[in-house]
């Protein structure tokens, strides 16, 4: 019986990896702000979700193009200002600044359609304390159960970078420091790569590949390096490659290295996830939208994310491995190991075909 528990505990990890939500709900949500100031006006670009922003704000039937999106946005507008009115306020000195919902569009990231929605706040003055609160998602019937905002603001000669999520929804400019933004961006890595399902099958895929310990952190430390120099590069501004084209190949990466394990073709393991590995960190990369100039700060956050991402990684493998290690001792390891990895293997082809046909 306790064999049993086993075989079922870790198929059943894995297929709860993989599992969507439901449509009334998604597990992450992440959202983008550009906040500059222009004299006595604050230009406030926010990206969001389109299809998480839709259920928020009820944006009509859903709709397959962009052309139809667009439609529906400015349809919303009346709605869109009024849902945001009290969940995205800029003031100056204790006093709001009076916003407009100048205009509304759709682009694509990640294969994802956002909404980007510029507003302008008029401030009663130039100079000042400037306050940002932001609570967008964040309510007790929230659609998203967890909602992050990255948010690079340009105030002068103030510039830089923070966060806002369920903890963290309101921030003064200038009031940040390098551990407060550091730790902030850690902790958005960590995130990313947990409730990023993709690359947390990728990871377990290759945890059930490794034969030991050692090998185990070989495979580990080529995707760290790999997906490190392919975020940094990327982010800085050395290569640009479309989403279009990465997350398919991401979501065939899982597949791949999946149908490695079952054929037991594991010899070149560590050249084929450093390949991999630089996708995936184009992936990471696709979570993140610098525009700034490189700066001691923004490497600061860059690597601060990265650890994050490292930090995630060590807890699949802390909560992972061990389990591995117990089927492996029972009679049934071969059964088990097996039925995962096709789980794993089904969820990348399923995601392939998701992204690169019908997206």
């Amino acid at each position: 019986m306790r064999r049993w528990l086993v075989f079922s505990g870790l198929v059943m990890f894995l297929f709860g990896c993989g599992v969507t939500t439901a449509d009334a709900h998604v597990i992450a949500s992440t959202g983008y702000s550009t906040v500059s100031q222009d004299g006595s006006r604050v230009n406030y670009l926010l990206s969001l979700e389109y299809a998480v922003l839709a259920r928020a704000v009820d944006l009509g039937a859903p709709t397959e193009d962009d052309a139809g999106r667009e439609d529906a946005l400015e349809a919303a507008r009346p709605r869109l200002a009024e849902y945001l009115d009290e969940r995205l306020v800029v003031s100056l000195d204790g006093a709001a600044c009076e916003p407009e919902l100048a205009g509304t569009s759709i682009a694509t990231r990640a294969t994802k359609p956002y909404a980007d929605l510029a507003l302008t706040f008029s401030c009663p003055g130039s100079t000042g304390s400037f306050h940002l609160l932001y609570k967008v998602f964040q309510d007790s019937d929230a659609v998203a159960d967890d909602h992050t905002n990255l948010v690079e603001y340009h105030f002068g000669d103030r510039t830089g970078r923070t966060v806002f999520d369920r903890s963290h929804h309101d921030f003064t400019i200038g009031d940040d420091s390098m551990m407060t933004s550091s730790l902030q961006f850690g902790r958005m890595g960590v995130k990313h790569i947990l409730l990023g399902l993709d690359h947390v099958l990728f990871v377990i895929a290759l945890i059930i590949g490794a034969q030991s310990f050692k090998s185990l952190l070989q495979v580990t430390s080529t995707f760290t390096l790999a997906h490190s120099v392919t975020l940094i590069s990327t982010l800085l501004g050395g290569i640009a490659v479309p989403a279009i084209v990465v997350e398919p190949l991401i979501a065939l990466s899982i597949a791949f290295v999946a149908l490695e394990n079952l054929l037991g073709a594991t010899r070149h393991r560590l050249p084929v996830v450093f390949g991999f590995g630089l996708l995936h960190g184009l992936g990471f990369a696709g979570s993140l939208r610098i525009t700034d100039a490189v700066s001691g700060d923004l490497l600061v956050s860059l690597l601060s994310f990265n650890v994050g991402i490292e930090t995630g990684q060590a807890i699949l493998l802390v909560a992972v491995f061990p389990l591995l290690l117990l089927v492996r001792k029972s009679g049934y390891a071969v059964p088990a190991q097996r039925a995962a990895t096709g789980v794993v293997a089904a969820f990348g082809l399923f995601w392939f075909v998701e992204r690169f046909f019908l997206s």
